[in-house]
């Protein structure tokens, strides 16, 4: 259970952050120019910190980057066109982090014979939540950001639960 709602907030996130960018402050190609660079860095950097410091403290780090970064986006929309890319930066970072996350992490919680299922199983239930960020972008500001950043916050929680570490037989 708290798998799906990782996965769910991951790509729900992900996907509404994508279509929000284009109501973002600033220079739409400087947003979705940081926006691409932030997510190859999220991409990246989520390995090594996955490595570092195992499943659930990775999933803590790029939930709050992502709160962080959606909180920021909503509290200050009048910002200059840095701070916007600054802010974008985190929010991608983070949330792209979380979605890389959820591939690396899955395989270790679920014994070999039922990774594909639990894959399968997140996965439609993710989908099903990404329905639902093109209907939260168009909402009105702050509504999308806060959604996101709350989501988040959600995810950030469950993630202290998850048991990771765990050896099946």
């Amino acid at each position: 259970m708290l798998m799906i709602v990782l996965w769910s907030v991951s790509s729900l996130d992900y996907y509404l952050i994508t279509f929000f960018m284009k109501y973002v402050p600033g220079d739409l190609y400087v947003n979705t120019s940081v926006s691409a660079i932030s997510e190859i860095i999220a991409y990246i950097f989520s390995g090594f910190v996955y490595k570092a410091f195992g499943g659930k403290k990775a999933f803590i780090i790029s939930y709050g980057i992502a709160a962080v970064g959606g909180f920021l986006i909503a509290s200050m929309p009048n910002s200059s066109g840095y701070l916007i890319a600054f802010y974008v930066l985190l929010a991608k970072f983070g949330i792209s982090f979380a979605f890389n996350l959820v591939y690396l992490v899955t395989p270790t919680l679920f014994p070999t014979v039922l990774t594909t299922t639990a894959f399968g199983i997140c996965g439609i239930f993710a989908r099903f939540a990404t329905i639902l960020s093109p209907i939260l972008a168009e909402l009105k500001e702050p509504t999308p950001m806060l959604c996101y950043s709350f989501a988040s916050i959600a995810a950030l929680i469950c993630s202290i639960f998850i048991v990771t570490g765990v050896k099946y037989k």
